[in-house]
């Protein structure tokens, strides 16, 4: 059984979306990334109980009925911006070129050779500290 949602711009009979606290903003990332309630709460050093707390009111400012819904109705409803399709600039941007079989950007072969020069030098200290 599906259950189609109508949302417009704004989940508040035409009125503003809602606005989310900092924390609560960085909530529902870490929801996107996939995090349970009590691994947000281990993360942001709080009680399940508080993350479950902000998540209820989350899911009512926006009325939605779980997180997953939470989620869509706060990117729907502009409160939550989608993340960059792709990394640029780093050791993960080099390599999802390279998964894509594109060739590397500037930036990315420049955040990857940044990337080796740290973990040589990583490799080199830990050499010396094992001496």
């Amino acid at each position: 059984m599906t259950a189609s949602v109508e949302v417009g711009s704004s989940p508040n009979n035409g009125g503003p979306a809602p606005t989310f606290t900092a924390i609560q903003q960085r909530m529902l990332h870490l929801v996107t990334e996939g995090h349970d309630q009590e691994q947000i709460a281990y993360i942001l050093r709080t009680s399940p109980v508080t993350v479950w707390r902000q998540l209820k009111k989350m899911r009512e400012a926006l009325g939605a009925v779980n997180s997953a819904q939470l989620v869509h109705l706060a990117y729907q409803a502009g409160v939550l911006e989608a993340p960059p399709k792709h990394r640029h600039g780093d050791h993960a941007g080099y390599a999802a070129h390279l998964y894509r079989g594109e060739e590397p950007c500037e930036a990315c072969r420049t955040g990857e050779r940044k990337y080796r020069a740290d973990r040589r030098a990583a490799r080199e200290r830990a050499k010396v500290h094992a001496a």
